[in-house]
């Protein structure tokens, strides 16, 4: 004689201790899955935002390098103008170099 599959999830059999140690541990894998997956996440937007921060860093660098080395090529003719007035030099950046020491 054969039982359905239906009146097999339906009954519920007494829950001895080793059934319940297993579901407890179910539920403890799933809770432990879920917090790594978000874990993981949260790791992941950490890395993308600091290589963002670091590119961002780069480039500003670059930029300050290529000001600097513009400023020096540029012609020194005279910094006054006809009547005497000193004239600003386009395009003069800081000088030095500058040293990033949050990282």
């Amino acid at each position: 004689m054969f039982i359905g599959a239906t009146q097999v999830t339906l009954a519920k059999a007494p829950l001895d201790a080793s059934s319940v140690a297993i579901q407890v541990a179910i539920k403890q894998q799933r809770e432990f899955e879920d917090a790594l997956r978000v874990a993981q996440e949260r790791r992941e937007l950490e890395q993308a935002s600091e290589r963002a921060r670091v590119e961002e860093r780069q480039k500003r660098e670059v930029s300050q390098e290529k000001g600097s080395v513009q400023v020096g090529l540029e012609p020194r003719i005279s910094e006054e103008g006809e009547q005497g007035e000193a004239l600003p030099i386009a395009g003069q950046g800081p000088r030095g170099t500058s040293l990033d020491v949050t990282a």
